[in-house]
């Protein structure tokens, strides 16, 4: 299973892949430029190591190896046991880690990444230079701006994916039914008043989220979920198994991703660089709802607003089932499922 993203962008899946062992090893050579290069990593390490216990637990202290690709080699760093074709990089560290380079790419593209690397669920991301040079061949020069701010949530976001292919050993759950995801989304995005119908369900959500006392919350989630179940009345097992996996997969990332942000930006917390301004957490709070509200706005493409309506049923199940992160990794229900239970 191969998670990819493009900024905080769609992920698409296809088979898992190995390093090859027919690589020579490099020699290595001392390249002090590259330290600056392994700063944002390096923040985004030290975020989860003191923030990600408190929004998942165990997250934060199963260090999550980083592939970094930087011009014509792979870094790697926080792998238990490099495979072969990696070679130390005397000087070079990390944080507290040695640093491995390859010569060549495991990753084919330019793209932020959980790649398994030698049995090991990693993250792969280009340096932040080379990731800002590929969005930019993707949407246009100065259409986006990967400022370390979005490029070190684009690290957490997929180190929660790869903690989640580590606890389900790459079982992703299909829901009752495997689809192809191309041919889902057209399918989808064909249909009508879909961009409104999951505007309802995320208002729905919002509302829920907003409500101060329990028996509004239940209610709002009541509302979501009955206007789900009428717009699948015509869609069959197909569009509610597409919807509850991706939600499953990309909608825990993004609740993981939007968590770990918000704890950023509060005043209790210092960045190793001093210079990493992070939004406020009441700020990023915001555009989360202002996105949810609206899903068809994402900026991740259709499958995007499924990121954010998953991320808001995982939200509301801290409210109303403080078990349920063990439930959704254990038992692999889908949020819906979990959220109907919770409200029963």
């Amino acid at each position: 299973m191969l998670l990819t993203i493009i900024l905080l962008g769609a992920c698409t899946a296809s088979p898992s892949t190995t390093i090859s062992t027919a690589v020579p090893t490099v020699s290595a050579i001392v390249t002090p430029q590259l330290l600056p290069e392994l700063a944002a990593p390096a923040e985004a390490w030290h975020l989860l190591s003191s923030q990600g216990n408190q929004v998942w637990p165990e997250w934060g202290t199963s260090r999550i190896p980083l592939l970094i690709r930087a011009g014509e080699f792979d870094l790697l760093a926080g792998h238990r046991s490099p495979p072969q074709g990696f070679s130390l990089l005397p000087g070079a560290t990390l944080a507290d880690q040695p640093v491995y380079r390859y010569a060549g790419h495991l990753v084919p593209i330019p793209a932020a990444t959980t790649w398994e690397v030698g049995g090991v669920w990693s993250v792969a991301v280009p340096t932040r230079e080379e990731f800002q040079q590929a969005i930019d061949a993707q949407l246009g020069k100065g259409v986006v701006q990967l400022d370390a701010v979005n490029y070190i949530r684009t690290i957490v976001h997929e180190a929660f994916h790869a903690y989640a292919m580590t606890i389900i050993r790459g079982q992703v759950p299909n829901f009752g039914a495997d689809v192809d995801e191309a041919e889902m989304i057209q399918r989808l995005s064909a249909l009508p008043d879909q961009n409104k119908q999951h505007a309802a369900e995320g208002q729905a959500l919002v509302k829920a989220l907003q409500a101060i006392d329990d028996q509004a919350v239940r209610e709002a989630v009541t509302e979501f979920l009955t206007l789900r179940q009428a717009r699948r009345a015509v869609g069959g097992k197909h569009i509610a198994a597409y919807e509850q996996t991706t939600e499953w997969l990309e909608g825990l990332a993004r609740y993981a991703d939007v968590s770990v942000m918000q704890r950023a930006g509060q005043a209790t917390y210092t960045p190793l660089d001093k210079a990493i301004k992070y939004p406020a957490a009441d700020e990023i709070w915001r555009q989360f709802l202002d996105l949810l509200a609206n899903p068809a706005a994402s900026p991740d493409g259709f499958r995007g607003r499924y990121y954010l309506l998953g991320a808001g049923q995982a939200f509301l199940l801290d409210r109303l089932m403080p078990n349920w992160k063990t439930q959704v990794f254990s038992e692999k229900q889908s949020l819906e499922d979990l959220l109907e239970q919770a409200t029963r």
